[in-house]
């Protein structure tokens, strides 16, 4: 014997179907297009003193302040060169240079006290780096042999960037608690 369902619960079982349907589909869609949903920071990608250095094309132009994709994005966007972008969206941003001693060209050395200077800059604006909301982490850009050599460039580029990708705020107003 058959029983009539209640409008009410006919209304009810519809909605439920309407909700299964669509996330089926949804998931369906997100499977079959290959929906990365990974920040971009985690597709390993190590931002040490080896990420970017003078050689990069583009580099040469930032100033404090300036924000810039990763150079595997930029090269995917088809751009010959690091550009100026706008914070929001963009993976890395200039916040201060640094003068490096006077020495003789030793790429690890300066690496190391590169970073060790990048970072203590860093603490003074964020705490420690990978710590808060938004995980800021710092890497220094180096010149290289040719540039220390030749011409006698002792600056490194102090820069910060999210280990869960792009920004989405200007870093510079994330503050000490993020």
């Amino acid at each position: 014997m058959a029983t009539a369902l209640s409008p009410r619960r006919r209304f009810a079982l519809l909605l439920a179907a309407v909700i299964v349907t669509v996330t089926v589909v949804l998931a369906a869609t997100l499977i079959a297009t290959g929906e990365d949903t990974t920040p971009a920071a985690a597709a390993n990608v190590v931002k040490d003193a080896h990420f970017i250095d003078a050689d990069e094309p583009g580099v040469l132009t930032f100033e404090n302040g300036d924000c810039f994709h990763d150079p595997a994005i930029n090269e995917a966007m088809g751009e010959p060169q690091l550009n100026t972008v706008g914070c929001v969206g963009a993976e890395n941003e200039v916040f201060t240079f640094m003068t490096l001693e006077e020495q003789r060209w030793d790429r690890a050395t300066i690496a190391d006290e590169a970073a060790a200077g990048c970072e203590r800059a860093f603490r003074d604006l964020w705490g420690e780096p990978g710590a808060g909301t938004h995980r800021l982490d710092v890497y220094p850009v180096l010149p290289t042999e040719r540039s220390w050599t030749q011409d006698g460039d002792r600056s490194a580029m102090c820069v910060v960037y999210s280990r869960l990708g792009e920004f989405k705020i200007d870093p510079i107003a994330y503050g000490r608690d993020s």
